[in-house]
């Protein structure tokens, strides 16, 4: 009888131990997807996607920026009133951007934070699940050799696509100094663009260098000001709106401003 009697306590014991390990493997379940601990229970695993799923859906759409100055808000005088936030204010979308002043698809920038496939590997793409990622760079490649720019483009592209490959791939290409780009500079446009159609052939491209977009300029005559990034929101909103059903909005053609 001693012996059962240990046995019993034993037992006890044991359940005991346990019941103090719930807590703990509670907490553990609060954790982000895929931290999960290995003791979770696998059939707890179902409950969650289903739940995140319904959030994505019942949330805005999202657009993903990788850029450049433009992107970063240079000229704005508030990363707030840049041309992305702008964009996402006129769409009622979400934004997440990821931007260094001078990163290109070769040059790292000015905070050595790029090039531009590095500043895109800091979005969690695959948890954001971004509707459109949208890649603004060129000018700060300008001089680069052009089949290293081509290399380039064409890694990211491909990168892209398979971290997300439901979201649509959008280019805005080379801003040029000034009303006449130099021939650096268009060589430098066109091959960013060719390698992207190339790479993507349902890329949606938006070229301000060939198109002559003319916007209010700070005074290196590159960057919009506050009115210029807006006019560039503008003017992206209304050509997505041409090919996303879900991006169409009304009035949100800039009207034509010259330089200053």
């Amino acid at each position: 009888m001693r012996g059962l009697g240990m046995l019993v306590v034993t037992a006890i014991a044991a359940t005991g131990l346990v019941a103090r390990g719930l807590p703990s493997s509670a907490r553990g379940s609060e954790r982000p997807e895929g931290k999960t601990p290995v003791a979770r229970p696998p059939s707890s695993r179902p409950r969650v996607r289903p739940q995140s799923a319904r959030a994505r859906r019942s949330s805005p759409p999202l657009i993903a920026v990788v850029g450049a100055s433009f992107s970063a808000g240079v000229g704005a005088g508030n990363r707030q009133d840049a041309w992305p936030q702008d964009l996402a204010r006129i769409l009622h979308w979400r934004v997440v951007v990821s931007a260094d002043r001078g990163a290109g698809f070769v040059n790292p920038g000015a905070g050595r934070r790029g090039p531009l496939s590095r500043l895109a590997s800091r979005l969690d793409l695959v948890r954001l699940d971004p509707k459109v990622i949208m890649i603004q760079g060129g000018h700060d490649d300008i001089g680069q050799p052009l089949p290293l720019i081509r290399n380039r483009v064409t890694s990211l592209v491909t990168a892209l696509h398979r971290e997300a490959p439901q979201s649509r791939l959008v280019v805005l290409s080379v801003f040029a100094r000034g009303q006449r780009p130099s021939r650096a500079a268009r060589a430098t446009d066109r091959t960013i663009i060719t390698a992207a159609r190339a790479a993507d052939r349902a890329v949606v491209v938006f070229d301000p260098l060939a198109g002559r977009w003319y916007f209010p300029r700070a005074s290196d005559r590159l960057h919009p000001t506050a009115a210029g990034h807006r006019w560039i929101a503008r003017r992206l909103a209304a050509g997505l709106g041409e090919r996303l059903p879900q991006a169409r909005v009304q009035n949100a053609a800039p009207r034509a401003t010259h330089n200053p």
